[in-house]
């Protein structure tokens, strides 16, 4: 067979080890996950009992129609604003294939999100990239001379991952301003609930305002469903109307749908778990000072560290230790991402992390 050529950019998705193979090739007892930027303490718990009301034997609702109904209430928007993804990852698959013809292009930051990257490749687009500043943030002014007749689309991540840190309303307001209507810009807000400088406001006003404006949001994170693959995104109907056209029909499952709706409904859950955490970063600032190890102050709920050493190398290390990070990121070869866990596991990672370092 003939494959497309534009493929032999792309390369498989290839997930590491698990924690199952690591406990047997190590003679570990255990083996704590802080790699992928999930929530150690869950979703709601009022989600245990859903099977029991489950049509197994009926296809989902394509609609979402309760779960956008109460989104679209919780964040002020018209339900035709919203449409629903396998995860944020499709909605990014939809967008390219929705605007990117072959020699169109991105533009993005590095680092940012893997899928930006891949999904521009399926389909023969360039990428252009900004690199960020001496305070780990990005110069969006830069974009700005990155952009031509060809460029279809702008991802910022914000918070980015992974570096953790944010841009304010005032500055991408700004930015927006500049950006002609036939552009759109795609904002990724999958850490937003994290967030804790005052400066910081979501966009999705802008989305209302400016109708080349959206928005990326995902129930993995703070809500502690990842393993059930919902996100969400909010734009102009119109241009959810083109989305609709390539969206696979009944691509949230129905129990994700229920589990999103009752995780939704106990925000107060989620606000507490985010809570821990903020407590728990604070204790690995103290930890990493001690250890004379630069970092970068976080807004989400993972810290990136500079261990001044291969990180590759450095995650095997861990690894051995029975603590799964991430490293190899673009630009950032001495630089881990580590997730926040519980304090009793990130207690854990640090005496693992002295031994690393020494």
């Amino acid at each position: 067979m003939k494959y497309r050529k534009c493929l032999n950019k792309v390369s498989p998705y290839i997930p590491g080890k698990s924690e199952e193979e690591i406990k047997r090739i190590y003679n570990l007892d255990k083996v704590v996950k802080i790699a992928s930027n999930e929530n150690p303490y869950g979703p709601t718990p009022k989600i245990k009992d859903i099977s029991n009301n489950l049509r197994y034997e009926i296809y989902p609702d394509n609609y979402v129609t309760e779960l956008r109904k109460n989104l679209a209430k919780e964040l002020n928007v018209k339900d035709n604003f919203l449409l629903f993804g396998n995860g944020s990852v499709e909605i990014i698959q939809m967008i390219s294939r929705v605007l990117l013809d072959k020699g169109d292009n991105i533009v993005t930051e590095l680092p940012s999100f893997s899928s930006y990257f891949s999904e521009a490749n399926i389909q023969d687009a360039k990428i252009k990239t900004i690199k960020y500043n001496e305070d780990y943030n990005f110069n969006l002014d830069e974009m700005l001379s990155l952009l031509d007749e060809k460029t279809k689309i702008i991802y910022i991540t914000n918070p980015n991952n992974p570096l953790g840190t944010i841009i304010d309303s005032r500055k991408m307001e700004d930015f927006i301003k500049k950006i002609s209507n036939d552009i759109l810009v795609v904002i990724d807000e999958a850490y937003f609930e994290f967030v804790r400088d005052t400066s910081y406001k979501s966009s999705i006003d802008l989305v209302k305002k400016y109708d080349n404006v959206c928005v990326l949001r995902t129930f993995s994170k703070a809500y502690g469903l990842a393993a059930l693959r919902i996100g969400y995104i909010v734009a102009n109907p119109l241009f959810i109307n083109e989305l609709e056209k390539v969206r696979v029909p009944f691509n949230v499952s129905r129990i994700s749908q229920q589990c999103a709706n009752i995780a939704l409904k106990d925000k107060d859950f989620m606000e507490k778990s985010v809570e821990k955490i903020y407590s728990t970063i604070d204790y690995m600032y103290q930890e990493l000072d001690k250890l004379k190890i630069e970092y970068i102050k976080t807004q989400a709920n993972f810290i990136m560290m500079n261990l001044r050493r291969n990180s590759k190398q450095c995650e095997e290390e861990f690894i051995k230790r029975g603590y799964i990070v991430r490293g190899g990121f673009p630009l950032m070869d001495t630089w881990i991402r580590v997730s926040i866990s519980t304090l009793d596991d990130m207690q854990g990672f640090i005496e693992a992390l002295k031994e690393v370092i020494k």
